[in-house]
């Protein structure tokens, strides 16, 4: 039986109103964290749907652990679809998890996150009162296993960089303060032709692989003029782990944020005559200069002040070897054009003429 012309009218009235209320896509890779995947599940267990609906994939980077038996337990509970990608890395498996994609928006998140019941309730509204917008962020609190050491503090290193954290007033922003636990795209990004770099992000298998995944990302699409707005209210929570608090764990970090820096950002960071391999004398002056620093301050005991200069002497580290690593690609896609041949490059252009992977 037909709906009454009231009613009718009503529906049609209400699906021109709200626009994008339609299905959208909620993605996460994961890799051998089952025990932690057990309780981001049931976080996503009590979430509220959109009226439209939504789907959660979950793309296992193969996983030698529990995680596909812990995925199973979840099918009758949340609306999940889960793909197996045994290619090593995070961007790997996302490229994988985007034939998957439905709705017109795709939120994007970690398998350490745990979200707010309203979350996509509030990343829907925000994709539905701002069009002109393609890409958005929300605000990442932390979720600390233990109260922090005394030397770990905001003076010594930025908690955005060191643990994804952010928080800050709704409105247009910067493509660089949303955070891969938090960001949601439209999904027509994707349907014309944007791809995550697979030579960037964790792997599984490199534990200093360059970081910067999520922003070289959202780099390339504010380069081909897409808009960002940051949603307040769309809130998750991001775990944090013991190790995470360990002084080797965050110099690793300090590294790979160097090393993705390089190959993420313009050179002109490191302004100046190249005397190697990309490197200009005053990258290599500063490298020096933290080296000698972080050597004497490694004596001292641990303190806000001596994280500092042993972070800047592993960033400058990562940079440097960074640019080390772009200008030899570099060369060797150089003379790989001029030969003919194929070698080591750098992200080629996206599909669609939208901007560079």
């Amino acid at each position: 039986m037909l709906p009454g012309r009231d009613v009718f009218l009503a529906i049609c009235f209400r699906s021109e109103k709200i626009g994008l209320l339609i299905m959208l896509t909620v993605a996460f890779a994961t890799r051998n964290r089952a025990e932690q995947l057990a309780i981001v599940m049931e976080a996503f267990a009590g979430l509220v749907s959109p009226p439209g609906g939504w789907k959660l994939v979950v793309a296992d980077n193969g996983s030698t652990d529990g995680t596909q038996a812990l995925l199973k337990q979840y099918r009758e509970r949340l609306p999940l679809e889960t793909l197996f990608e045994p290619r090593a890395g995070k961007n790997t498996a996302l490229n994988r998890a985007i034939a998957s994609f439905e709705g017109d928006l795709v939120v994007l998140t970690d398998d350490d996150v745990l979200p707010e019941p309203d979350w996509l309730l509030r990343l829907e509204a925000a994709a539905e009162a701002h069009p002109e917008a393609s890409l958005f962020g929300g605000t990442i609190l932390p979720s600390w296993p233990e109260a922090l050491p005394p030397w770990l503090d905001e003076a010594a290193v930025d908690f955005g960089m060191l643990f994804a954290l952010v928080s800050r007033q709704s409105g247009p922003c910067d493509f660089r303060v949303i955070f891969g636990p938090n960001m949601a795209v439209r999904r027509t990004v994707f349907a014309r032709g944007h791809r995550f770099d697979e030579s960037i992000g964790p792997d599984g298998k490199n534990p200093r692989s360059a970081m910067g995944s999520e922003t070289e990302f959202n780099r390339r699409l504010a380069d081909a003029g897409h808009r960002a707005y940051f949603v307040a209210d769309a809130r998750v929570r991001h775990i944090i782990r013991p190790e995470q608090f360990e002084e080797t764990w965050i110099l690793n970090r300090a590294f790979r944020n160097g090393l993705g820096t390089a190959r993420t950002n313009p050179p002109a960071l490191t302004r100046g005559t190249p005397i190697t391999a990309g490197q200009s004398w005053q990258l290599l002056a500063r490298v020096t200069v933290f080296r000698l620093a972080a050597r004497a301050a490694a004596r001292l005991p641990p303190s806000s002040s001596r994280l500092r200069l042993m972070f800047k002497d592993r960033w400058f580290a990562g940079l440097a070897e960074g640019m080390r690593l772009r200008a030899l690609e570099l060369e060797a896609a150089t003379r790989g054009s001029r030969s003919g041949t194929t070698g080591p490059t750098l992200p080629a252009p996206t599909p669609g003429g939208l901007g560079r992977s």
